[in-house]
């Protein structure tokens, strides 16, 4: 536990120390964000500016163009999977939720509670993913939600830290707009960074 409170204790100091990146990394992720089609590309950019921060690397305002450029197609690939994935879960929560007699009721309810459960489990080992791709030598995305999924069963207390710092981040971008502006997504990408970081020295350390 005392190592833990230790790691979060840490990313609080690199996350003061990386404040204008993180912050600006924000800003650039909104702007690519508004023509939509650009978005894997908002994606690569704040992660890789992110990241760098949380593995104490150097960093400019270039970080985040170059992050651009180095994971373009790690990026699109990562935005279409998850595209597919949570389309495809949404389509089938939405039709068996408006269509309760369309099946028999105990099938749809339980189509529809499976189909929720799923959902839930990828939005929560996919926080992950893009941190992970971006620390293999060949990025793969069922390799990341694999190193993912082990995370989580090796070191749950660590990982639920992390996760609840994440909700928080996202209940605080969703109760301040000004918070919503500065930090929704780079803060919660920059702590699963931060996880991933501390999961890769504990595993080494083992």
């Amino acid at each position: 536990m005392e190592k833990i409170e230790k790691y979060i204790h840490d990313t609080f100091l690199n996350a003061w120390d990386g404040f204008w990146v993180i912050w600006l990394s924000q800003l650039l992720w909104l702007i690519f964000s508004i023509p939509i089609i650009t978005m894997p590309l908002a994606f690569a950019g704040m992660y890789s500016s992110v990241h760098a921060v949380a593995m104490g690397e150097s960093t400019t305002w270039k970080t985040f163009f170059e992050g651009i450029k180095s994971h373009f197609k790690l990026a699109v690939r990562w935005s279409l999977i998850n595209l597919i994935v949570i389309g495809v879960l949404a389509f089938y929560i939405w039709f068996f939720s408006s269509n309760p007699y369309a099946f028999p009721r105990d099938l749809s309810n339980a189509i529809e509670v499976l189909a929720v459960t799923i959902l839930a489990m990828w939005l929560l080992t996919n926080q992950f993913t893009f941190p992970f791709m971006l620390v293999q030598e060949k990025p793969s995305m069922l390799q990341a939600l694999r190193n993912s999924l082990v995370m989580f069963l090796k070191w749950p207390a660590m990982t639920f830290g992390f996760t609840v710092l994440i909700l928080c981040s996202f209940v605080l971008a969703f109760a301040f707009r000004f918070f919503w502006v500065i930090f929704s997504a780079s803060m919660p990408a920059f702590l699963a960074c931060s996880c991933v970081k501390y999961a890769m020295e504990e595993a080494l350390s083992t």
